[in-house]
């Protein structure tokens, strides 16, 4: 199926488009994750959501790495891993800022959740997903999810807050 802001997109779950997103001086090949029922269109909101987020795109994307950075310091840095200190470190790089951040996190999905849900969750809210490369070999990796909400940072957590 086509469609006017997304373009093509399949369903699978929900609607899935894939585009060529750059964010923080890399381009990266994202999947946006519509939520919706197989019997139901992508809805006008969501499109709204969409364009609203792209618009300010440029300014998001300094506050979404100021906030991963602030998290990544005080709140997951060294929580679990190894204890020993050389290992540690692999684990736990020193991240002190921005340039340093857009080495460690990589745009995977951007999710835009249903008509319902985005009432609940404030204005325009939607989830920017990214892989991480801290946290050692973790196979149950969950990464890192940014809550925006008209176009500010509201939450920073693991992925699975997005759904």
């Amino acid at each position: 199926m086509f469609d006017e802001v997304f373009g093509e997109v399949i369903y699978d779950g929900g609607y899935v488009a894939k585009k060529k997103i750059e964010f923080l001086g890399s381009v990266y090949e994202t999947e946006i994750l519509i939520d919706a029922e197989e019997d139901e269109e992508i809805s006008q909101k969501q499109r709204d959501v969409y364009k609203a987020l792209m618009l300010r795109w440029d300014e998001i994307q300094k506050k979404t790495a100021t906030a991963i950075l602030k998290y990544y310091n005080e709140e997951e840095k060294g929580a679990y891993g190894p204890d020993e200190s050389e290992e540690f470190e692999k684990w736990w790089p020193d991240i002190k800022n921005e340039e340093d951040i857009s080495k460690n996190i990589h745009l995977d999905s951007i999710v835009i959740q249903s008509d319902y849900l985005m009432e609940l969750d404030g204005e325009n809210p939607v989830y920017l997903l990214f892989d991480r490369d801290w946290g050692g070999e973790d196979l149950e990796d969950n990464g890192v999810a940014v809550l925006i909400e008209d176009g500010e940072v509201s939450e920073v957590g693991y992925k699975y807050i997005a759904f």
